[in-house]
């Protein structure tokens, strides 16, 4: 048989970092919703807000940054559920979402910046660097364009691929009800969206504890042979 790595050895800590990740990264998103005003258009007024707020706004993208490699992992471990039954699909949804995450670390950083910019001060001239900065074309190549089709085209693809595998079928359906709410609504409705994002991963982390046989066969990045005797 196929032995792989952590997932085959320890399933609770792959379960564990699946559900870690959508937490950490649903409470900045839901954080922001409950704790801050709307974000203004203008970059001048949205530094004033985080200036109003620089503690909470602080806070809670710093815990949306460090859940980003997180998410990285998660996706690694999500796509290897699908990936004996579906190989190209499951590694290509793989592909797209690493390159989202890339480019969602891009846009914490730009974000995380904005803490320092919104000092008495420095406002204005923090306004016209980050107006700047996210018109720019190495921003948009490098950190948005990979943002929206990585985490878009990739959520679609590895729904796709988990509704061909074993799991329970309302956990990719929950990852696309995601996708048409967060990216296609732009979360705009009265309930978070990643509130389905959390549910689809606490799905899915139970399904790894329940089979870890069949998640090890799956999930991996170096496979090898081992004899059984």
């Amino acid at each position: 048989m196929l032995k792989h790595d952590i997932v085959a050895r320890r399933p609770r800590i792959a379960a564990a970092l699946v559900v870690t990740a959508a937490v950490a990264n649903a409470a900045e998103s839901i954080g922001m919703r409950m704790l801050l005003p709307p974000q203004p258009e203008d970059h001048a007024e949205a530094l004033a807000l985080v200036a109003a707020h620089r503690p909470t706004y602080a806070a809670l993208t710093v815990v949306g940054t460090l859940a980003v490699p997180l998410l990285a992992a998660a996706f690694w471990v999500l796509t290897g559920l699908a990936r004996e039954h579906t190989p190209r699909l499951a590694l290509t949804a793989r592909g797209l979402l690493l390159a989202g995450m890339w480019g969602f670390l891009g846009m914490h950083v730009v974000n995380l910046a904005q803490v320092p910019f919104s000092a008495d001060g420095t406002r204005e001239a923090g306004a016209t660097a980050i107006a700047a900065i996210q018109s720019s074309p190495v921003f948009l190549v490098l950190f948005l364009l990979p943002f929206l089709l990585g985490c878009a085209l990739g959520l679609l693809l590895l729904a796709i691929a988990l509704l061909r595998s074993p799991v329970a079928r309302w956990i990719p359906l929950a990852l696309l009800a995601f996708l048409v709410v967060d990216f296609g609504l732009r979360n705009a409705g009265p309930v978070d969206a990643h509130w389905l994002f959390v549910a689809a991963s606490v799905g899915a982390a139970r399904e790894i504890l329940r089979q870890p046989s069949t998640v090890a066969l799956a999930v991996e990045s170096s496979p090898r042979v081992v004899t059984v005797a």
